[in-house]
């Protein structure tokens, strides 16, 4: 065995923990039943649902965050403006 997973077609392309590829019969998507050649992911719109809400970590990127960091930095650069107006108008 080479351990090139594209060696043999019909044999599951995956790994093992040693390195080697896995030697079970692959299903058409290039894998076998345990490394996921039987799954075809959630069809209905709750299984679609769950799904995207379970590889959510963090609100990071979101919509919201990314549009409340940007009226921050709005703000931010609005007082800084202001404060050099002050500042011009003061004579400091």
């Amino acid at each position: 065995m080479t351990g090139d997973p594209h060696a043999n077609p019909d044999r599951c392309g995956a790994k093992t923990r040693a390195g080697h590829p896995c030697g079970r019969y692959a299903m058409p998507n290039g894998r076998c039943r345990l490394h996921g050649g039987l799954s075809t992911g959630p069809k209905t719109p709750e299984g679609l649902e769950r799904s995207r809400k379970a590889n959510w970590k963090h609100g990071r990127n979101s919509k919201q965050a990314i549009a409340e960091r940007r009226l921050i930095k709005k703000l931010l650069s609005d007082t800084q403006e202001m404060i050099v107006l002050v500042d011009s108008v003061d004579g400091g």
